[in-house]
């Protein structure tokens, strides 16, 4: 699963995050991320949305689809972390 695959030094900030699966983005977007942020929380969970028809649209095979799907959430959840774009590996 996806979010096993963070690292287990940052398991216990994931507990004010919401992870929530959508249809499609109308933008185009893989993921959006809503939030404070991991150390300016703000009493307010965090959420992390994946959306599913426009990652099936952009992967050809499951392999491709479960791995996408894992680094969009990586991806997401770095922001929860106020991580850049330019400082993120995916």
């Amino acid at each position: 699963m996806a979010i096993e695959a963070i690292p287990e030094a940052y398991q216990p900030y994931l507990d004010d995050i919401e992870f929530v699966v959508a249809r499609r983005s109308a933008d185009g977007l893989l993921g959006y991320y809503e939030g404070a942020g991991a150390l300016e929380a703000d009493g307010f969970p965090a959420r992390v949305t994946i959306f599913k028809n426009t990652h099936e649209d952009q992967c050809e095979t499951w392999d491709d689809l479960v791995a996408e799907v894992r680094r969009t959430v990586l991806h997401e959840v770095g922001h929860h972390f106020l991580m850049e774009e330019d400082e993120m590996p995916y």
